[in-house]
């Protein structure tokens, strides 16, 4: 497969002021959100500034959206972290060595889904089914954050979270939650303003340390990080862990496809810029193979960072070249400045990250608007909180199939004419050609779908009961083949045979708004011969007409 020119290259020096501006802005959102997510995927902080560090440069170089800013996200993090525990306990060996292998999984078959052309498998999770996945990330997130808030040791599944913070409510460490109290209160206040909110919240907590000396509080902090730029490590693999961790791969490729093409369609439609989705997830997956192996863990588009970027009018991939370069900086020169960070700072900041992946107003919309939709969204929701990220991304997905299937094999239908009274629909149809039109015995069927093995019983038990339900004897039927584009096989053969029943009790039956792509398939299938050629038609009016 051919790659396009990267966006990178097509660069005007009149934004170079823009990007670095956006830039600044990124690198002081980036940097507390990525030792942050760090330590949901159970690894040491500074792993979350390499991830923010190598990520972002390598996938400036290849991508071809001009502005969507990629790093350590909440969803990836938890899928990994979800898979790296079924081999090792977290702040182990063992369990970096299970991130990594995850990460270089996950790149692969983001590189094969460029090769494939596979990035159209996005659009096959529906919204409500992301936004219920979300949600439920959002509050796992919420509830594995307390415990740290609280100055209460925790570790496990969400469940054992919940089980601890509740065993440990009566020695809760004061320091710690005054300092979580600040942390989350400070995000809150500046979160609709340009201030970077995690930032100064990080900055005030690491002061209010330092001033009442919470370390000798039994206040965690997270320490001095190793200094300098992290080094390229080729993970130790085996065949069983990969695949023990490949489902994990999966999940966390399958997150990246769903959140990565939702930020740069948004991007995009923004912007008023060309999508080339393929190439992008060509370049996330090169972002994710080097963030493995340079110490790091998954990244994916980030909502949050991309849209700061464009508040800040940042204009080309540069923006995440000078983050990048920036983070690297502070490894360089600022890793002596978390030597009095309190952990639950961090974990303070995770528990805003969750609460704001729940989309309280888009959940309340669907629920007023799109009843049945709501309930899938709470399907997904449910099952990431009940089993966990890892099985919440497959059921989300097996939602999201099981919802498309269900509208397929059931979609909308209406009865157009019966007993000679017109809906609103066919009105507009016919017009003032409806006084020319045979209402006597007339039968006008509209369905809102094409027609496959799937849905052909419904659609021949619909128009039957719609016959039946008529007051005068029905001897014509029409079908409104507006929305009828294709027909498969198991689909013509039972047309044929219906054909052939209404026949039998004198019911003739036409096809009206035939497309010509529709009409060639019912002559290649035979269906044109069964009913007679006569009888499909291009318009409503022309299958209704009646000689005066």
């Amino acid at each position: 497969m051919k790659l396009r020119l990267p966006s990178v290259l097509h660069y005007k020096h009149s934004y170079f002021r823009h990007d670095i501006i956006a830039a600044l802005v990124v690198t002081a959102l980036a940097i507390p959100q990525s030792l942050a997510f760090a330590v949901i995927v159970g690894l040491p902080p500074v792993t979350g500034l390499y991830t923010a560090m190598v990520a972002p440069i390598v996938f400036a170089f290849f991508a071809w959206t001009r502005r969507v800013v990629v790093g350590p996200d909440s969803a990836t993090t938890a899928v990994v972290a979800s898979g790296a525990v079924l081999v090792a306990q977290a702040g182990t060996a063992a369990h970096a060595n299970a991130v990594a292998i995850i990460c270089l999984l996950a790149a692969i078959l983001l590189i094969c889904m460029w090769l494939f052309r596979l990035g159209f498998l996005s659009e096959l999770i529906s919204r409500p089914v992301l936004v219920g996945f979300f949600a439920g990330v959002g509050l796992q997130l919420i509830i594995t954050s307390l415990p740290s808030m609280f100055g209460i040791a925790a570790s496990g599944n969400t469940w054992q979270y919940v089980q601890a913070l509740s065993n440990g409510l009566g020695a809760v460490n004061g320091m710690a939650l005054t300092v979580s109290i600040l942390v989350v209160g400070m995000i809150i206040v500046l979160r609709k303003t340009f201030i970077p909110g995690e930032l100064v919240a990080l900055v005030l907590a690491v002061g209010f340390s330092v001033l009442f000396h919470l370390d000798t509080f039994n206040v965690a902090m997270v320490g001095v990080l190793p200094s300098g730029l992290p080094s390229f490590h080729m993970p130790s693999l085996s065949l069983a862990e990969i695949v023990t961790l490949l489902p994990a791969a999966v999940s966390v490729a399958l997150v990246v496809l769903a959140q990565g093409a939702s930020v740069i369609r948004s991007s995009a439609q923004y912007n008023k810029e060309k999508i080339h989705l393929n190439q992008d997830l060509f370049a996330m997956g090169l972002a994710n193979a080097a963030s493995a192996l340079f110490g790091g863990f998954s990244s994916n588009g980030s909502l949050a960072r991309t849209e700061a970027a464009q508040t800040a009018n940042g204009k080309t991939q540069l923006v995440n070249i000078l983050s990048g370069l920036l983070v690297g900086v502070v490894l360089l020169f600022g890793a002596s400045l978390f030597a009095f960070m309190p952990q639950a700072a961090l974990a303070s900041i995770v528990l805003v990250v969750g609460f704001y992946l729940i989309r309280f107003q888009e959940l309340e919309y669907i629920w007023t608007m799109h009843r049945r939709e709501f309930f899938v969204a709470l399907i997904a929701l449910l099952g990431t909180l009940t089993f966990g990220v890892l099985q919440g991304v497959f059921i989300a997905v097996i939602v999201s199939l099981a919802e498309r299937l269900s509208r397929e094999y059931r979609p909308r239908d209406a009865v157009l004419l019966r007993d000679g009274e017109f809906s609103e629909w066919a009105l507009e149809r016919l017009g003032d050609s409806r006084a020319n039109s045979n209402q006597d015995g007339s039968l006008v069927y509209g369905f809102d779908g094409s027609l496959f093995f799937e849905n052909i019983g419904y659609f021949v038990n619909r128009v039957q009961r719609a016959v039946e339900g008529a007051d005068k004897t029905v001897r014509l039927v029409v079908i409104d083949a507006s929305a009828i584009d294709s027909v498969d096989y198991t689909a013509a053969e039972e047309l044929k045979r219906f054909a052939e029943r209404l026949k039998e009790v004198k019911i003739t039956i036409k096809f009206a708004h035939v497309a010509p792509i529709l009409r060639q398939q019912l002559l290649d299938f035979g269906i044109a011969e069964a009913i007679g050629k006569k009888n499909i038609h291009a318009t409503l009016t022309e299958a209704l007409r009646v000689a005066k």
